[in-house]
């Protein structure tokens, strides 16, 4: 398994204990948790994650100009149906950049590649415009919307989630 993944501006590498303060940073703000089904996260939390971060799943996003750490991501494979699940989420500060859709490619060509993975999804919120395009600009499709399905823990309601997937064999045409 790779430690360290790349594209033309990021690094993707294993999440460290090291890397407290810049997910902190994120992972507590509420404005920045809305649409995730943590958060927003304590000190201890954050620690917490962390520590239970897995080499070859779990990424720091790493700015490669300047080292500095923007987000998280990951891919959790099911082996049981060789499937995986993809998770992410970054900085606001670097919203509208192009850095989720440049790092989920790369989450889905390692997942495909390395992994040797027949199916990878996602879930989001489906007001998460963001989020939805992201996927989208990797050609996976909306598979789902379920209503009223991810409580959002920042407006206290229930909210509709999308579920976004790719196959193996769409993604190596």
């Amino acid at each position: 398994m790779k430690e360290t993944l790349h594209t033309l501006r990021l690094a993707l590498r294993p999440l460290t204990i090291d890397d407290f303060e810049a997910v902190y940073s994120w992972a507590s703000n509420p404005a920045n948790v809305r649409y995730m089904g943590w958060g927003p996260s304590t000190e201890e939390q954050t620690r917490a994650f962390l520590g239970k971060a897995k080499p070859g799943h779990d990424f720091a996003v790493v700015l490669k100009e300047t080292g500095q750490v923007i987000g998280s991501c990951g891919i959790y494979p099911d082996d049981s149906n060789d499937t995986g699940e993809l998770g992410y989420i970054t900085h606001m500060d670097y919203h509208k950049h192009g850095y989720g859709t440049e790092f989920v490619a790369e989450l889905i060509r390692y997942g495909f590649e390395d992994l040797k993975l027949r199916r990878i999804f996602a879930p989001c919120a489906a007001d998460n415009y963001g989020s939805c395009r992201v996927m989208e600009r990797n050609d996976m499709r909306r598979e789902a919307t379920h209503v009223k399905a991810h409580w959002a823990r920042i407006e206290k309601k229930w909210i509709d989630q999308a579920k976004y997937a790719i196959l193996a064999e769409e993604y190596m045409l």
